[in-house]
């Protein structure tokens, strides 16, 4: 049994859930062994067929994932345009933006993701090239909070930081080289937060066209964090 599209499948009680509230399965593969009395309630409730496989097949449907018996066929994850996202920021006093310049680790966006849901960040931005896209590995780790954050997908980062400044936001980017600390922004404005790629940080021309470059203080022996761990550290402070 095999899948074309890696898109269109999720695995995981706790994804495959969020994604069945959200109207999003199509049907769902569960093993013998699967006995999950919330998640089968709600396939019987929104009338999604269930198609009993063998653990080696959901295996491969999940590509060596730890699916935990069960894997959903489900409508491929759309972008929302930023305009739509934009207009959305519109009914909020100071919206926050989140966007990421080359992030290709799937867990890390789908934490980021998670971390936007938690703290109501209004929209992800994400870019066309170099950058990780809406796949399983990233809905699986996002706990359901792919289904809730709109991302829009933009062709040049540059210009799109652009064209937020001249919507009234405020570009704010994550640098552990420079000297200023997150801590000392009172963030009292609309603001896009910047987060680099999990290697090389922050392009320079991205940089440059940043209003505020921010570094969170360490204070131990390990010199760097986790893209999503800084993302949400940055996200409280913006937030409060």
């Amino acid at each position: 049994m095999k899948k074309d599209n890696l898109t269109n499948f999720i695995y995981g009680r706790n994804a495959v859930k969020e994604a069945i509230v959200a109207n999003r399965v199509l049907k769902v593969f569960v093993s013998n062994s699967f006995h999950d009395q919330a998640v089968s309630k709600l396939l019987r409730e929104h009338v999604i067929p269930q198609i009993v496989r063998q653990n080696n097949e959901l295996n491969e449907l999940a590509q060596g994932g730890v699916h935990q018996g069960i894997v959903a066929v489900i409508k491929p994850y759309e972008f929302t345009p930023l305009d739509k996202i934009l207009d959305n920021c519109q009914k909020t006093e100071k919206p926050i933006l989140v966007l990421l310049d080359g992030v290709v680790d799937p867990h890390n966006l789908g934490a980021i993701l998670r971390c936007c849901d938690i703290f109501g960040v209004n929209g992800l931005l994400i870019g066309k090239h170099d950058q990780v896209g809406l796949n399983a590995t990233v809905a699986k780790t996002s706990a359901g909070a792919i289904n809730y954050v709109p991302v829009a997908q933009v062709g040049n980062l540059n210009q799109t930081l652009d064209l937020l400044k001249k919507k009234g936001f405020w570009i704010v980017a994550a640098d552990g080289n420079c000297d200023k600390s997150y801590l000392d922004l009172d963030y009292d404005f609309p603001t896009v937060l910047v987060i680099g790629n999990e290697g090389d940080g922050i392009s320079p021309l991205v940089l440059k066209n940043s209003d505020f470059i921010v570094k969170i203080p360490m204070y131990g022996k390990v010199n760097s964090l986790n893209a999503s761990v800084a993302a949400g550290i940055f996200l409280a402070k913006i937030k409060g």
